[in-house]
């Protein structure tokens, strides 16, 4: 379970960078309005994603299955 946590960090991480990426292209001026929207969403998106992986990883870790909760 412990290679399945690194993967799920690993996951979180690039999920991280997609998100500074987004919050970026976000806060670009010289982008148009609807990409500048599109990037935000996008970003939030990825920012979710990043929690959720660490979630994944920290049940993994203690032996849990994710999302065995529910």
């Amino acid at each position: 379970m412990n290679e399945l946590a690194e993967d799920r960090e690993k996951c979180a991480a690039r999920s991280e960078r997609n998100a500074q990426s987004g919050r970026e292209a976000a806060a670009d001026p010289t982008l148009s309005d609807t990409i500048r929207k599109q990037a935000a969403t996008a970003a939030m998106f990825a920012e979710r994603h990043a929690q959720e992986y660490r979630e994944e990883a920290e049940a993994l870790r203690e032996g849990r299955i994710p999302g065995e909760d529910w």
